[in-house]
């Protein structure tokens, strides 16, 4: 029985967290867990604390919208892992494709510090004109995701498998 011990605990103390996996390919360093956009309600936001507060309560989430006065809109949803950080004052740039619009357009926003002390998600919303509510059940064609430290590091990069096609047109 002392054998088997032995030999579990040995198992055991191998299977050690590995670290966050080096940067990627394309040179972001931050690994997320799955990038998908979501269409969201003013409803989706609503948490009880906020009948009392009058304030937004994001949890673990952060939220960022291209018109902060409209809740309602299309996300795109990062997963990021435990215990990575963004800094504060950290740009993020998302290029899409509207389809009812012919070229790229550019959302910019500003992001205030985020460690996830447990699995979160940032939330950029195409809010207000960015995204109308007759485009609530499309997405865009293509898009690209590039967020950057305020020393210019880059911290996240994903794109759409047709965000290189849909430039070249």
């Amino acid at each position: 029985m002392s054998a088997f011990l032995a030999a579990a605990s040995l198992f055991f103390a191998s299977c050690k967290v590995p670290p966050s996996p080096p940067p990627t390919e394309n040179g972001s360093v931050i690994p997320i867990s799955y990038a998908i956009f979501s269409w969201k309600e003013v409803n989706d936001f609503k948490r009880i604390s906020e009948y009392f507060t009058n304030r937004e309560n994001t949890g673990f989430n952060c939220v960022l919208r291209t018109d902060p006065e409209t809740r309602e809109g299309l996300y795109l949803v990062l997963g990021i892992e435990v215990s990575e950080k963004i800094p504060d004052d950290s740009t993020a740039t998302l290029r899409y494709f509207r389809p009812d619009k012919v070229g790229e357009q550019t959302a910019t926003f500003r992001l205030p510090e985020f460690k996830s002390s447990v699995p979160g998600e940032i939330l950029f919303g195409l809010t207000g004109n960015a995204w109308p509510k007759e485009l609530k059940k499309r997405r865009p064609s293509a898009w690209q995701l590039s967020v950057y430290a305020s020393d210019g590091t880059l911290l996240v990069y994903r794109q759409s498998y047709l965000w290189e096609r849909e430039r070249e047109k």
